[in-house]
């Protein structure tokens, strides 16, 4: 018998040792790399689609800069109070289509598939004019995202769960061209359980062209668009690209 639970919630506790602490190494690198090639400098952060709070964490930490931490998981939000504890991290609960942070920021990121989730071009252009409306003038905004550019239409990944023995995650990954849609079935098995719990997670890929003009829309500036595997600039069309926006200074114009 399966056992289907919303997404993000029986993971939870186990996301940091199966895919989640593999693929922050991987965002801090190629953040550390991005900040000093565009010099960008910050006070104050907010990390959207937190998850458990890895990369908040290392913000406040490394950085030493306040920060928010949104997810709108209550299971995620519940790891990541519990991973940054002793930390000048706020967590806010929020739909990133409706951000409003206490205070805007000198810096806004959303990693992992984080604008993904947003399934219509409507929500990913609302979310870009929210995030614009938090981030104080001359602010970044650095994110990543999943294009069409998906190299398989199905395949399966095995992750071993790295604290707790005879444990691990099974991903089915279905790319949808036509749809434009990622679905991921998550299973989470362990040793004497014989119900295994599954999760299910849809995402929306987007291209290029139309998150330019989104932004474009939300007068961002884009500073870069590159390949999220090498940093190269991106020239023809990787599976995920990391995106450098600001926002524009005070008396900025356009024209």
């Amino acid at each position: 018998m399966l056992l289907m639970v919303s997404p993000y919630s029986d993971i939870a506790p186990a996301y940091d040792c199966t895919v989640g602490l593999p693929f922050f190494l991987q965002v801090r690198a190629s953040f550390e790399k991005l900040v000093q090639r565009y010099g960008i400098g910050f006070g104050s952060a907010a990390d959207l689609g937190c998850g458990t709070g890895l990369f908040a964490c290392y913000l406040n930490l490394c950085w030493g800069v306040p920060v928010y931490a949104v997810d709108n998981s209550t299971a995620m939000l519940r790891e990541a109070r519990r991973n940054c504890r002793g930390t000048n991290v706020c967590f806010l609960q929020q739909d990133i289509r409706c951000l409003s942070l206490p205070l805007p920021v000198d810096l806004i990121t959303a990693n992992f598939d984080t604008l993904n989730h947003l399934r219509t071009p409507t929500d990913l252009r609302v979310a870009f004019q929210r995030i614009a409306a938090n981030l104080r003038p001359a602010g970044h905004f650095y994110f990543d995202i999943l294009t069409p550019c998906q190299s398989a239409r199905q395949y399966q990944v095995f992750i071993r769960d790295r604290c707790a023995l005879r444990s691990w995650l099974e991903q089915q990954i279905r790319w949808e061209p036509r749809m434009r849609l990622v679905q991921t079935t998550v299973r989470r098995r362990s040793a004497g359980c014989c119900s295994p719990i599954i999760e299910r997670v849809t995402e929306r890929v987007y291209s290029a062209n139309d998150i330019g003009r989104w932004l474009a829309e939300a007068r961002f500036i884009i500073r870069g668009v590159h390949d999220a595997e090498t940093l190269d600039v991106a020239v023809s069309c990787p599976p995920r690209v990391v995106i450098v926006a600001q926002k524009p200074p005070s008396g900025f114009n356009s024209n």
